[in-house]
């Protein structure tokens, strides 16, 4: 079993035993667990500063993944009563989540979740339970699902600015973002394939769930999204109530069993579980997560999406990973749309040479895709979930050309060089036909590199790495088929192969240390933000490669409905 503590400010995990269950438990009984599962579920815990001091937020996937298992494993709890509202989550993250809910039904334990308003990410989570409850005046808005993707060219043309692009690959579409007003045909034929893969994976674990055919489940997502009453009639909800009714039944239902709240549940485990941690563990496994853009330098902390992970931060931390003797293996956890070509390389090598030293198992989350596949396949065994975004083997290459900009707002620049290339990365002179196809030779040698990486990491065929290459993005599941990846699973299946790998038995118990660690108060920042725009809102890789010329960076910025 897995327990979660504090270790010097770093999370552990662990096993412990059936009595230390029981001896935890007679402080104050209890019988049923209410968790709250809403807002953003960050890969990170979020610092929080309070008077200038790092706060870490529990709400992170770890996190919460670790307490499902907890409550999974706990012989005292009988039912669990969760409150589910609006989550911003990836499809990985859910279906993880979503595991953890059948593994409590499983377990033996009642699972009800609670529902006011609720979209297709949130009901998916639900359908993983026995009982599914809508408040009365509340909507079930599931009614299939979309993919938005943003083409800025005609906004750039109205600045002056002109991209200047070279794309490894056909489906490696990042350059159509500014370069087109809508989608090649490679790029419709990607975007077709994931959201109808990803479709098909939530249509069939809500079949599975709810009991129904999968064709049902289909016919009523055509029909979406419902009123409470039309969820009730069509099955989708068991009951119609509010939240305290549902408290009072489920009480009920168990005798009038006492009911223990997610922070003091977590703050009673957490206390009594580090004690027999640090005083018998026989081993660690090092946790260090590869979260956003991929770039030189120190990483930028941050919600996903507009985090930075950086080359100098994550060599720092594979360092002591790889020279501590008391962590046994390491767990890479990589969510990463990718990002400067020279950064994922320089990474690769990182991990490479850790795992010359200990098992360097690496899970997938949300997205991982190109830079951050890059990554990713230095190590053995690769997890991802069905719905985790990657592949993506591709390069692109360039420039933006502000000389119209420059035009428009009355600034002239004059330039002296010696060479004949020197001006080559210059934002204000357009390429030549001389320097595209220095540009163009620089990416395709970065490319081959990339291929043999992915040849190498993963034992293929060059032909089977080329046929899936080309910039071409895959759910979880595509990839797996197609030998990109080695499992299907997150974060749990990841710590058993690196508990394995590391030598323990499976009813050993071992912590965990997380990596990055928070940062001393000396090296905060106290700007609680960075600026952002509309544009880096779109592609938030935008920001940091501006001195790079090759990019190992997602095709596109997702948005799934």
């Amino acid at each position: 079993m897995w327990r979660l503590a504090r270790r010097y400010g770093a999370l552990a995990y662990w096993n412990v035993s059936e009595a230390l269950l029981r001896a935890v438990g007679r402080r104050r009984p209890y019988a049923i667990l209410k968790l709250d599962l809403a807002g953003t579920v960050t890969e990170e815990p979020i610092e929080q500063r309070l008077f200038g001091l790092p706060q870490r937020s529990p709400g992170d996937h770890f996190s919460l993944a670790t307490l499902l298992r907890w409550a999974r494993d706990d012989p005292q709890l009988r039912a669990v009563l969760i409150r589910c509202g609006e989550l911003r989550a990836g499809w990985a993250k859910i279906q993880e989540l979503r595991r953890g809910l059948v593994g409590l039904r499983d377990a033996g334990k009642f699972v009800c979740v609670c529902l006011t308003q609720a979209g297709l990410p949130e009901y998916l989570l639900a359908s993983a339970a026995q009982q599914v409850v809508l408040a009365p005046a509340g909507t079930l808005d599931i009614a299939g699902l979309s993919s938005e993707v943003t083409f800025i060219a005609g906004a750039l043309q109205k600045l002056g600015i002109e991209a200047e692009l070279v794309q490894m690959g056909k489906y490696k579409s990042a350059a159509e973002t500014f370069t087109r007003s809508d989608m090649s045909e490679p790029h419709r034929e990607m975007v077709e394939s994931l959201v109808h893969d990803l479709y098909e994976q939530i249509v069939e674990a809500v079949a599975s769930g709810r009991g129904m055919d999968p064709a049902q489940i289909r016919a009523l997502l055509d029909a979406g999204p419902f009123v409470a009453r039309e969820a009730e009639r069509a099955r989708l909800v068991d009951a119609l109530l509010y939240e305290d009714q549902a408290e009072e039944r489920l009480q009920a239902r168990y005798g009038d069993a006492a009911v223990i709240e997610q922070r003091d549940y977590f703050s009673r485990r957490r206390r009594r579980v580090r004690r027999e941690v640090l005083r018998s563990g026989r081993g660690t496994v090092g946790v260090l997560h590869v979260t956003g853009t991929v770039k030189m330098g120190e990483s930028i902390p941050g919600p996903d999406g507009a985090s930075a992970c950086g080359l100098t931060s994550l060599a720092r931390d594979l360092k002591e990973l790889r020279e501590r003797k008391d962590i046994n293996a390491i767990v890479l956890r990589v969510s990463s749309p990718g990002g400067s070509g020279l950064a994922s390389d320089l990474m690769w090598h990182e991990v490479a040479r850790t795992r010359e030293r200990k098992p360097v198992v690496v899970s997938f989350g949300d997205v991982a895709a190109s830079g951050g596949y890059y990554v990713g396949v230095a190590g053995k065994p690769v997890i991802a979930e069905g719905a985790t975004i990657t592949g993506s083997i591709g390069v692109l290459a360039g420039k933006a050309l502000l000389r119209g900009l420059y035009d428009r707002v009355g600034v002239t620049k004059q330039i002296v060089t010696r060479g004949r290339h020197a001006a080559l990365y210059s934002h204000y002179l357009p390429l030549g036909e001389e320097e595209r196809q220095h540009l163009r030779v620089e990416a395709e040698h970065f490319y081959a590199e990339f291929i043999d990486r992915v040849v190498a990491g993963r034992q293929l065929s060059h032909a089977s790495v080329e046929a899936v290459a080309e910039g071409r993005v895959w759910t979880g599941r595509q990839a797996w088929t197609r030998g990109l990846v080695d499992h299907l699973g997150g974060l749990e299946r990841a710590l058993d192969e690196a508990k394995a790998l590391a030598g323990f038995a499976p009813s050993d118990w071992i912590a965990v240390e997380r990596y990055p660690k928070p940062r001393r108060f000396w090296k905060l920042s106290f700007n609680l933000s960075p600026p952002t725009s509309r544009l880096t809102v779109i592609a938030p890789w935008l920001q940091f490669l501006g001195t790079q010329r090759v990019w190992a960076i997602m095709p596109f910025h997702f948005r799934f409905f």
